[in-house]
């Protein structure tokens, strides 16, 4: 660990429609909204020890299309998240299985790529 950067404080991801967003990621993810600021288009949401950022974006988000995904959500059970997002009309990929880490990925509204994983701790 660095002696100087302590941690990831906050995560920002750019969505198209704000409040459409903010309704997906606290129903379809379960993530509690900490804080929201509709005039600047900034909304916190609740994950563990770093806060996801929701960021209006100001042009379509869907042009920019990254090849990868953003970043991972950790979870315990990874067949039963795969499970609740597509009981959510979410679109996941198969679990992939290295034999040490099980990942799959999905996308949200956006088509923001967003990985889940799980390995032993």
């Amino acid at each position: 660990m660095s002696g100087i950067f302590k941690r990831i404080d906050t995560v920002f991801l750019q969505v198209g429609d704000f409040e459409k967003a903010i309704d997906w990621y606290s129903t379809v993810l379960d993530f509690p909204v900490r804080w929201k600021d509709g005039l600047s288009g900034y909304a916190a949401l609740e994950i563990g020890e770093t806060p996801l950022t929701l960021v209006r974006s100001s042009k379509e988000v869907k042009e920019r299309k990254d090849s990868h995904i953003s970043f991972n959500f950790f979870v315990d059970d990874i067949e039963k998240a795969r499970r609740h997002l597509l009981q959510h009309k979410v679109k996941a990929e198969q679990i992939q299985d290295d034999g040490t880490v099980k990942w799959f990925e999905f996308e949200d509204l956006d088509g923001n790529k967003l990985g889940v994983c799980h390995f032993s701790e």
